[in-house]
């Protein structure tokens, strides 16, 4: 989903691409402006969800684990 992140300027728009209008740039930055005062998630828009469906589980991880091949979990 994250993928094809360009800056604003560089979107080429198709034939039928409305460009965003300012009152919605106006709105993105103010989301920008309180999540960045108030801590990330402060706001969200609402196709985002409330909660997330997983997270990321380490406890099984070795404190090295990018410097010590010997410590990687095996999956056998």
């Amino acid at each position: 989903m994250l993928l094809d992140l360009v800056p604003a300027r560089q979107v080429q728009h198709g034939l039928f691409d409305r460009p965003d209008s300012e009152r919605r740039k106006a709105l993105m930055v103010t989301i920008d402006t309180i999540n960045r005062d108030h801590g990330r998630g402060t706001i969200a828009l609402a196709a985002a969800g409330r909660t997330q469906a997983w997270a990321l589980r380490s406890a099984m991880r070795s404190p090295r684990f990018t410097t010590r091949w010997n410590e990687l979990l095996a999956v056998r």
